[in-house]
């Protein structure tokens, strides 16, 4: 058993301070939430709905009965807004839908917890979706439902990737293997094999980048505002629409 005292850290914390150590301030240290918009009340649906097929069923016909349960309404401008990401989630699920009748691999397992320390570290992540693949090997996937991909996009520099391979050897015990990030709504899937991740580099990557969220310095990243849940709200948004204060939500 990890004891208590130890520092604790997962690719939700390191991802949001790289992405602005001022929202890590205002999420992990203030508690402030996000709450939800379309795309990421879709996102969150679309995961759901393959977490309970894959654990209940894994008969593709059945995926639109699970979507429909798992559909949330909440992020949403309107209706008509509501009514046309149901529409591309369901686009999404029924494109699923048709690859699963020719899935060979064994799912495992999805929301695949793991743990481990390492140097007074511990090290937490959560896997979409974990599976043996029909050579004995397994196969670590988390998906991502962006409509799009970055031009900059590498999967071999994935922190997140990084983390759920050596989780996967330390905490589950298996070490052949690769992880795959599987952009769903395009059907695209990148790769990195296991023994191509080096651990000692990502666990020093990870608690250098740790020992600053235990800092008292959390600068804001002003190029992340247009991106950012959090830019109607927070004092240091350069977005151009209106900032509203803190005391008035």
């Amino acid at each position: 058993m990890i004891p208590n005292n130890y520092h604790e850290l997962n690719y939700s914390k390191i991802a949001t301070y790289l992405f602005c150590p001022f929202l890590y301030k205002l999420k992990y240290i203030e508690g402030r939430r996000e709450g939800l918009v379309a795309v990421t009340s879709l996102g969150v649906s679309i995961h759901k709905t393959l977490e309970e097929y894959h654990t209940n069923s894994n008969d593709p016909e059945s995926l639109l009965i699970y979507y429909n349960r798992c559909f949330l309404g909440a992020g949403y401008a309107n209706a008509a807004e509501q009514m046309e990401y149901y529409l591309k989630g369901k686009r999404i699920i029924e494109d699923y839908a048709k690859r699963e009748k020719y899935r060979q691999s064994e799912i495992l397992g999805c929301e695949k917890e793991f743990q481990f320390e390492h140097n007074g570290w511990k090290f937490r992540g959560k896997i979409d979706r974990f599976e043996k693949l029909p050579d004995g090997t397994y196969h670590v996937i988390d998906y991502k439902t962006d409509a799009r991909i970055s031009d900059n996009f590498d999967v071999t520099k994935s922190l997140q990737l990084a983390l759920y391979t050596v989780g996967t050897k330390r905490a589950l015990g298996k070490t052949q293997g690769k992880a795959s990030i599987y952009f769903v709504a395009l059907n695209k899937i990148f790769s990195i094999p296991f023994d191509e991740v080096n651990e000692d580099f990502v666990l020093d990557k990870y608690i250098e980048i740790g020992e600053k969220l235990e800092g008292t310095d959390f600068p804001p990243c002003t190029k992340s505002c247009i991106q950012c849940l959090f830019r109607m709200r927070c004092p240091h948004s350069i977005h151009t629409e209106r900032y509203i204060k803190f005391n008035r939500l």
